[in-house]
Formats: C-alpha cells, sequence, structure tokens
C-alpha cells in the first residue's frame, strides 16, 4: 500500500509541474498575384478565313487554227497588255487577204464602169437617145457594182481580221501561266494556249454568317452611327505562317443572297499587291478592323477559368476574401479578354496563385506589376 501512495505521489508531483501545451498558430493566408480590371483602348476586329482570287482571269485562246510557229514569253513571267504571246502561221491567212484584195479592186473596176455609163445614160435619157428601159438597166447595173464593193471591203476587213488572229497577244497586263502547247503543233479556233492572270490588287473572298449580318442590322436600326459604313471597314490579312500583310484593303462586294448551303453572305475585298506576291488561290486570315477604337474592360486570360456553369474569374474583394464571378467574355486581345459582364472597373482578379484558394478564404494578394497592352 504504501509503495501504491508513493507512486500516486510522484505522479501528481510531475503533473503538477508540467504546464499546458502552447496552441499552434493558425497558418498564413494563402499569398497570390491579383491584377486591377481596368479600362483601356481596343479596336474591335472580327476573322475570317479567306481565298485570294485575280482581279482578272483571262483564258488565251486561239481563234484561227494553224500550226504554232513561236512562243514570244517566258512561263510564268509578267507580260504587258499588247504584248505579243504566241505566233500562228499566217501564210494561208496573208494568201487569203491577198485573193480578197483582188476582188475588191475587181468590184471597184466594175463599179466605176457601171458609174460611168450611168451617168452617160443620164445625158442621153432627155434627147430620147436611150430608152427609159435602158435607163433602169444602167441604174440596176451601178447599184449592184456598189453592193459588190461593199462586200469585197467586208470580205477584206474579215480576211485582214483573220490575219491578225495569227499573232496571239496579252489583252490586260498581269502573271503568264506555262504555254498549253508547243512550238510546231496544229492548234485550232477556241483551243486554250495559256491563262493570264492580273494580281495587282488581288481580292479575297470571305463569308460572313447570315446571324452575324442579321445582328448588325438590329445594332444598325436601334442606333444607326453605332456601325461603319463598309467602306469606311479597314482589313488586314494574316499570311498562312502567321506574318501579318503590309497592305490594308477594303470591301468592294457584298453578295445579293444568302448561301442555303452554308448560310453564310460572300464578302469580297481588294488589296494592293504590288511586289506579285500574293497569288490566287492562297488561304489566308482576314481581319475586319472597326474604323475608331474603343474603350473596353479587359482581364488577361491567365484568370479566367472555366467550369460547367461557365467561365468565371476569382475576385479579391475589401476584405482580402476570395469570390467567385461569373463573367460573359467578348473578343480577344493580345493576352487579353474582353469582359461584358460581371466585372466593374478597378475590381482585383486573381492571375496567379489559383491553385492554391477556393472562394471565400482569405488570401494576401500581391498588385502585379503593370504590363504594356498590346492589342497583338
Amino acid at each position: 500500500m504504501r509503495g501504491i501512495t508513493w507512486l500516486g505521489l510522484v505522479s501528481l508531483a510531475i503533473l503538477g509541474g508540467c504546464e499546458p501545451a502552447a496552441k499552434a498558430p493558425p497558418p498564413p493566408p494563402p499569398s497570390v498575384t491579383v491584377t486591377t480590371v481596368a479600362l483601356k483602348p481596343v479596336t474591335y476586329s472580327m476573322e475570317y478565313v479567306g481565298r485570294t482570287q485575280a482581279s482578272e482571269d483571262v483564258s488565251i485562246q486561239a481563234q484561227v487554227s494553224g500550226p504554232m510557229l513561236k512562243r514570244h514569253f517566258i512561263e510564268g513571267d509578267l507580260v504587258e497588255q499588247g504584248e505579243l504571246l504566241f505566233e500562228i502561221d499566217p501564210a494561208p491567212y496573208l494568201a487569203e487577204r491577198a485573193q480578197v484584195a483582188a476582188e475588191l479592186e475587181r468590184a471597184v473596176a466594175a463599179r466605176d464602169v457601171a458609174i460611168l455609163n450611168w451617168r452617160r445614160g443620164n445625158q442621153l435619157l432627155p434627147d430620147g437617145m436611150i430608152s427609159a428601159t435602158d435607163m433602169d438597166s444602167l441604174t440596176a447595173t451601178k447599184l449592184q457594182t456598189e453592193a459588190q464593193v461593199v462586200q469585197a471591203q467586208s470580205a477584206l476587213e474579215a480576211a485582214e481580221l483573220k490575219l491578225s488572229y495569227t499573232r496571239v497577244t496579252a489583252p490586260i497586263a498581269g502573271k503568264i501561266s506555262t504555254a498549253l502547247i508547243s512550238q510546231g503543233d496544229l492548234v485550232t479556233p477556241q483551243q486554250d494556249l495559256a491563262t493570264l492572270v492580273q494580281v495587282d490588287p488581288i481580292r479575297v473572298t470571305f463569308q460572313v454568317s447570315a446571324r452575324e449580318m442579321s445582328d448588325a442590322y438590329r445594332v444598325m436600326r436601334e442606333n444607326p452611327s453605332a456601325l461603319p459604313r463598309l467602306q469606311e471597314l479597314v482589313l488586314h490579312l494574316r499570311l498562312p505562317n502567321g506574318d501579318g500583310y503590309p497592305y490594308p484593303g477594303m470591301v468592294d462586294y457584298v453578295a445579293n443572297r444568302v448561301d442555303t448551303a452554308t448560310s453564310t453572305i460572300e464578302m469580297r475585298a481588294t488589296f494592293p499587291n504590288p511586289d506579285q506576291f500574293l497569288l490566287p488561290g492562297t488561304y489566308v486570315t482576314v481581319v475586319v478592323q472597326a474604323p475608331e477604337t474603343e474603350m473596353a474592360l479587359l482581364v488577361p486570360q491567365a484568370s479566367v477559368q472555366q467550369d460547367q456553369q461557365g467561365r468565371y474569374v476569382l475576385v479579391v474583394g475589401p476584405e482580402s476574401r476570395v469570390e467567385k464571378r461569373l463573367v460573359t467574355l467578348g473578343q480577344q486581345f493580345g493576352i487579353d479578354w474582353e469582359v461584358r459582364d460581371g466585372l466593374k472597373n478597378g475590381e482585383k482578379v486573381v492571375v496567379e496563385g489559383l491553385q492554391k484558394i477556393r472562394p471565400g478564404v482569405e488570401v494576401k494578394a500581391t498588385e502585379r506589376s503593370a504590363i504594356p497592352f498590346n492589342q497583338g
């Protein structure tokens, strides 16, 4: 019994000499980086897939038949309007022209004799030295020979036209294709010899959805000055490798009907192409820009997340607590998104440390250094 009592006294002494354990301090709030939502000047734009077209696309065809004597151009080269491209053997057409010219001379001689006889008949008729019947015959002969001269002149013009067709010239200035025939080939009328395209300026066609056109029409009815006229739109191109094209263009055509298969409306723009760099058939991105800048509320793309409810950002309020805010986004400008609804100017959104926080927690927010805005 004494041993048990002794142990109890020792235990009480030990317990009495121990102080209560200190309570652990709460963890510090997670650190995040925020940026202040701000209004910034932007230029609104839309992007479409476009395809380049030649401003003029001509098929060079033969108008007469005959052996091809010579090709006078370098394939793929630029040619001027009126430049000689092909030469067809002119020998049969030279002979035809000579024959028709001789027939014209014979017709002119016959006409001159008929006119001379008709004048003599007019002098003899008042004295009764020629009958009225003979005079009628002289008149008819005169008229017939005059008609034969006109006919022969027309035949000569046709022969000269055929002869001119043996020299095939460029109807426009442009870039010539490869020759579709070889020297010595026998060509026939309407046979394709080459193609010629004019690429300065060059055209770009693209499709705009009927819904976009309807939305634009609704906005225009509500506020006629809200949308620029087609002539005021500034268009730019982005090349297949992502580079920008240096020359801006303008819209010059809008289709008069909707494509029922795609529910789109075709539009066309014209761009300068002085270097002949853009060729027909190239797929490009058409960037349609508004003529004036406007102010828009922008947030960095890094701050925008998405779940089943939609896109949202995490906002740090005045008490340093995180709030989830659903947002409606507009266009993308460089590394920023336009916010059309859900945020106010001056609010702070989290851009770094998103994985460490959730709505409702308190955070330690640090303002991110200002990054110069680049619309891109």
